[in-house]
């Protein structure tokens, strides 16, 4: 199909997150999503995978009308490739290189309260296949978990990374904007689809 991971599981976050907005076939509500980018591969020299630090910036947002959310298996691989499109054409674009100019613009608004009409539905971000060693002399590393301060967030931020051979998928959130419940909810419906999506 020609999809990448991080594709194929953006998919299916997508057809979970609206499944936790109030919408209809009919809806003229559309989903946001917010893009993180890996910039070490853009760097001049290239910076090296190993080096964790924040190599990160953002694509343009994503737009899904509700009405266009997938409800086969097929449309899932379908919505699939129109993110992984969106990302390659947004990363040839530079867009990750202005990201410093929008940060510019929004950081003052921060500030203030937040204004969720301004604000993304859902963060997807990726690091992709960590290269961790499976043992650190006596240690073994089980899992890799990302920690985040989302006391500004509005929105949920959901983490798909693989180490050691495993893909873990994280769903983030700002409590008590979103219930424990909703996130764990977001996380399951995900993990469903994407499942859905390979055994179908």
């Amino acid at each position: 199909m020609g999809v990448t991971v991080t594709s194929a599981v953006s998919s299916a976050l997508m057809c979970a997150t609206s499944t936790l907005i109030n919408g209809h076939a009919n809806s003229t509500t559309v989903l946001n999503f917010s893009i993180s980018a890996d910039t070490r591969k853009r760097c001049v020299p290239p910076v090296p995978n190993n080096d964790l630090s924040v190599h990160t910036s953002a694509t343009m947002m994503f737009t899904l009308p509700i009405r266009d959310v997938p409800t086969t298996t097929e449309s899932m691989w379908h919505l699939a490739q129109a993110f992984g499109r969106h990302v390659k054409v947004s990363i040839n674009a530079g867009h990750v290189l202005a990201l410093g100019m929008i940060l510019g613009r929004i950081y003052p608004k921060v500030r203030n309260p937040p204004n969720h009409a301004d604000l993304a539905t859902c963060i997807i971000t990726s690091w992709g296949i960590l290269p961790f060693r499976e043992c650190y002399r006596r240690c073994k590393l089980a899992a890799m978990v990302r920690c985040m301060n989302m006391v500004r967030g509005g929105m949920p931020l959901t983490s798909t990374q693989t180490v050691n051979g495993v893909l873990t998928i994280m769903c983030l959130g700002p409590i008590p904007v979103f219930s424990l419940n909703t996130i764990e909810k977001l996380c399951d419906v995900t993990m469903h689809s994407l499942r859905k999506t390979f055994q179908d």
